[in-house]
């Protein structure tokens, strides 16, 4: 089963999903059916299941920061029916509240997959990150100081 991965969803184009394990150029792929896997030399890297909405509904486009466990196992069944590997569920997106100067932003781990593909090596990240509408998409993210730092940005309990 697989730990550290990334899935981003393509819903208005061509109803894609997109599940990486790594940021490394793909050098190679092979379709078996409507998954293209892909890889890097001779590793796997990802998988790209092409007309998701066949196994279920996702309105949203864009990279699926904590992906519930239905659609974890949603995605394992189509895995499994083409003997690749599973993923594990998640149990944290990766995205943390923490202290940026006086500030509290949102940090994303070193693993973390962020918004452009890539693989954060640990930053604090935009609203443009986060596809949060803001006039300035640009800025760091700022927490409300009531929230406790360390905490899952994707988990945290809105009073």
């Amino acid at each position: 089963m697989r730990k550290d991965y990334g899935i981003y969803n393509n819903h208005e184009l061509d109803n894609t999903l997109l599940i990486l394990f790594s940021d490394e150029e793909v050098t190679n792929s092979k379709k078996k059916d409507e998954i293209e896997v892909l890889y890097h030399d001779m590793e796997i890297i990802g998988y790209k299941i092409s007309n998701f909405i066949r196994y279920a509904k996702i309105k949203y486009s864009g990279i699926i920061f904590l992906p519930s466990n239905t659609l974890v196992d949603v995605i394992n069944s189509v895995l499994k029916n083409h003997q690749l590997e599973t993923l594990e569920y998640k149990t944290s997106s990766g995205y943390i509240t923490k202290r940026n100067g006086n500030n509290l932003g949102v940090f994303a781990l070193k693993g973390t997959f962020l918004r452009d593909q890539s693989v954060s090596k640990g930053k604090f990240v935009t609203y443009f990150d986060l596809y949060i509408k803001n006039e300035n998409s640009d800025e760091l993210v700022t927490i409300d100081e009531s929230i406790n730092e360390g905490v899952d940005f994707f988990q945290m309990e809105v009073k």
